[in-house]
């Protein structure tokens, strides 16, 4: 990946932060206080630090017990009824892959169990890259082509469609602004997730 194109999607990455208002046990705090100063680290550093920690061992103890992964296929019959889908972008396990899918616009999945997903695509189908812990940061219509290329030396493992006309969003929409849009709850730690008109619609809607 060129510096240039890691300055723009540096420029065009969220990094901002909100209150979060919590509730500790006083034992609790004052272990905080303790590690604060032995460390020479503010409470909130800490507290941060212990979060994230904790939620990237969630992460991974999720992995190891998901089921097998499930292939979604397209149910298109005619341009008039296109499908509507939710796509992880993988920038947990690869920040590279979901920056190349921004930059090129296209949807992409890797390897055996998850590529699949890409490839029963069809033309006009509306796809929504979501990432990890941001959300919805881009979207656009399935091309017809399927590309194959290689992921890091594995044949063939990268399969990816072009995005028509596809719109990558300078303010992303929340899991929970998904939530309130839909009125449903999504699994967005799924490669793919199967929309149905009225969630595909409302979100089209919203981000239009």
């Amino acid at each position: 990946m060129s510096l240039s194109t890691q300055i723009r999607n540096m420029i065009n990455t969220p990094s901002d932060s909100q209150l979060l208002s919590i509730r500790l046990s006083t034992i609790t705090v004052n272990q905080l206080e303790e590690l604060a100063q032995l460390l020479n680290k503010t409470r909130t550093e800490l507290i941060t630090t212990f979060i994230e920690g904790g939620l990237i061992e969630l992460e991974n103890q999720l992995t190891e017990q998901a089921p097998e992964a499930k292939v979604i296929k397209s149910q298109v019959t005619s341009s008039d009824d296109a499908c509507y889908f939710l796509l992880n972008t993988n920038f947990n396990n690869c920040a590279e892959d979901h920056y190349a899918m921004l930059e090129n616009g296209e949807a992409s999945a890797f390897y055996t169990g998850w590529k699949e997903n890409v490839e029963h695509l069809n033309e006009g189908d509306f796809v929504f890259l979501y990432q990890s812990g941001v959300g919805i940061v881009g979207y656009g219509k399935a091309n017809n082509d399927l590309q194959i290329r290689d992921h890091k030396g594995h044949k063939d493992e990268w399969y990816s469609r072009k995005l028509n006309d596809f719109v990558r969003l300078k303010t992303p929409l929340s899991a929970k602004g998904c939530k309130d849009t839909t009125k449903s709850n999504l699994n967005f730690r799924l490669t793919m997730v199967s929309l149905s008109p009225e969630q595909g619609k409302a979100l089209l809607d919203k981000l239009d």
